[in-house]
């Protein structure tokens, strides 16, 4: 444990250092402050877990030192020194919680005991964080094992992992015991690891997208020393939330497809041939948006497609709409009966149409800005056009493009105008009027916005040359 000692008395800092060095193997004296501002500095700047405070020091005194200490590091526990034995100061202390005040002179056993009680709450506050993490971090891999890639998802990603990249699954299924302690040994990556009855799902954190060669090896490392009777699926390397929950349901998939084949005790999910061109067939068939052919394909095929098939189709159907930034309600354990699975494929189907019909709406749209942007049309003028509500055609274009339907004609009115002034053809109030503007001067002003600087300024800095 890391301690400062602020006390403007030297002797009694290098008393008190001495002491501890002497008799705490597992404590180290890392500062030393003569007065309130110094410790506020060695505090912001070493990241102490103990301060030994004396309460009269020149300038910021030892209670003011604490308040301005413990409102930007509250973790930091303090024990009070004072030659004053006084109720009003106890009482201050009490507000940040400090337990222990120790009377100049200070006694050996009375430090030794203070010292012991504030190390065991850190200990005490250390394991219950610790605990707290890991029950956060199950519930993160929980979420990313269901599919649920909600808001909650993000925002435990970014607590405990804010610098997190990329990264992929493995999972191990047997049917004896796994050797947890080994697993944990072999790997050299940051990694979460989460235990359910008959399989470990295994979470490797990684800098940037990795290839199957470089998982391979991690897995194969893994699975020396293990036995014969374990097998490990990988999924694919993943750089986004939505595309980790398809790498374990990938790697899940594949660890029991090696355990049904006993063919291999590691790799990544295959199929054979007859169940890949069906599914194939009816992811093909769903990206198309067509429902009834969809359906078709899966109730004539439902006899041969194994459990396995179908989470791989799943998989898939996932991906593709994960692509598309298309959010589709359901977990692959919610699909038991094969009228689950008859509901889920129209709902994807229902949901890509919508998709390709606002595709078609915005292109439609862009297209429709672009023969009429001299008339000054309106976004209600454009909306009608595409049979599309204002409001939902406004929402629809931002997200589209990336800007407002405003900010979008404006541009292209700024674009033609500048095309049209390097053509040199018309003066400058002509293109006023040919780009939709009726006053020059709004116009000016608009175009120097966007080109920092005016047409008239534009226009010579060209033919100038």
């Amino acid at each position: 444990m890391r301690i400062v000692i602020a006390d403007d008395e030297v002797l009694e800092r290098q008393a008190m250092k001495k002491f501890i060095r002497e008799n705490f193997e597992d404590m180290d004296v890392v500062g030393e402050a003569a007065n309130g501002r110094m410790v506020i500095e060695l505090a912001a700047k070493l990241q102490p877990d103990i301060i030994f405070m004396d309460i009269k020091m020149p300038g910021i005194n030892g209670l003011e030192a604490i308040e301005h200490i413990h409102a930007a590091q509250p973790t930091i526990k303090f024990i009070l020194v004072s030659a004053f034995d006084t109720f009003e100061y106890a009482k201050q202390a009490m507000r940040f919680g400090i337990k222990d005040y120790l009377l100049k002179p200070r006694k050996k056993e009375e430090i030794s005991q203070a010292l012991l009680r504030v190390k065991k709450e850190i200990m005490y506050e250390a394991k219950i964080e610790e605990e707290k993490q890991q029950l956060l971090k199950e519930k993160f891999m929980r979420k990313l094992m269901k599919q649920m890639i909600v808001q909650e998802t993000f925002d435990l990603q970014k607590q405990l992992f804010p610098h997190m990249a990329a990264g992929y699954f493995f999972v191990l299924s047997s049917d004896s015991v796994f050797d947890v302690q080994h697993i944990k040994q072999q790997l050299h990556q940051p990694f979460m690891l989460y235990e359910t009855n008959d399989s470990i799902a295994v979470l490797v954190l990684t800098t940037e997208l990795v290839t199957k060669a470089e998982q391979l090896t991690v897995v194969r490392n893994v699975q020396m020393g293990l036995g014969g009777n374990v097998f490990i699926g990988i999924g694919q390397s993943a750089d986004s939330l939505e595309k980790l929950a398809l790498s374990y349901r990938e790697a899940y998939t594949a660890s029991f497809q090696l355990k049904m084949d006993h063919k291999s005790n590691y790799g990544f999910l295959q199929e054979n041939q007859l169940q890949k061109d069906i599914v194939a067939q009816i992811t093909q068939e769903v990206e198309k948006g067509n429902s009834d052919e969809a359906l078709m394909a899966f109730k004539e095929n439902q006899h041969v497609l194994a459990m396995h098939d179908k989470e791989n189709l799943y998989i898939r159907l996932q991906t593709i709409f994960a692509k598309r930034n298309i959010a589709i309600a359901g977990s692959i354990s919610s699909l038991q009966s094969n009228q689950d699975w008859y509901t889920y494929l129209n709902v994807c189907c229902m949901n890509m149409n919508d998709y390709c019909h606002t595709k078609q709406s915005m292109t439609k749209a862009k297209y429709y800005i672009e023969a009429h942007y001299a008339q000054g049309m309106t976004l209600e003028e454009v909306a009608a056009f595409v049979n599309l509500s204002p409001n939902y055609f406004s929402n629809l274009f931002k997200e589209e493009f990336g800007e407002t339907f405003i900010e979008f004609s404006t541009k292209t009115r700024m674009e033609h105008a500048k095309e049209l002034i390097e053509k040199n053809s018309h003066s400058l109030k002509e293109i006023s009027f040919m780009v939709g503007y009726k006053d020059p001067n709004y116009f000016s002003r608009v175009f120097k916005k966007y080109f920092h600087s005016s047409p008239r300024q534009y226009k010579d800095s060209i033919f100038e040359k």
